[in-house]
């Protein structure tokens, strides 16, 4: 795997999209957990904190901080359109 911060960014995007696709298009949210509507984009951050764990152990921290942007803009973002106060 490259050192690069665009890779990094490619492999944080790619679980909450897909967190944000499942949600949107399919009932899975309803089906498995239907009383915690945030738990879908939960797991996508822990399986991104679970890759970023093995781009800082072998050496990639350009990487690690693609993932950490990716993550934390999604989470933003998951938070203005939801309209989830803090």
């Amino acid at each position: 795997m490259r050192n690069n911060l665009w890779a990094g960014s490619g492999i944080g995007i790619a679980f909450p999209l897909l967190a944000f696709l499942l949600v949107r298009f399919t009932d899975i949210e309803l089906h498995f957990l239907p009383e915690k509507p945030m738990a879908t984009y939960t797991i996508a951050v822990l399986i991104n904190l679970i890759f970023l764990r093995f781009a800082y152990r072998s050496g990639n921290d350009q990487v690690g901080k693609g993932i950490i942007i990716m993550t934390f803009l999604s989470m933003i973002l998951y938070l203005i359109t939801h309209k989830v106060t803090v």
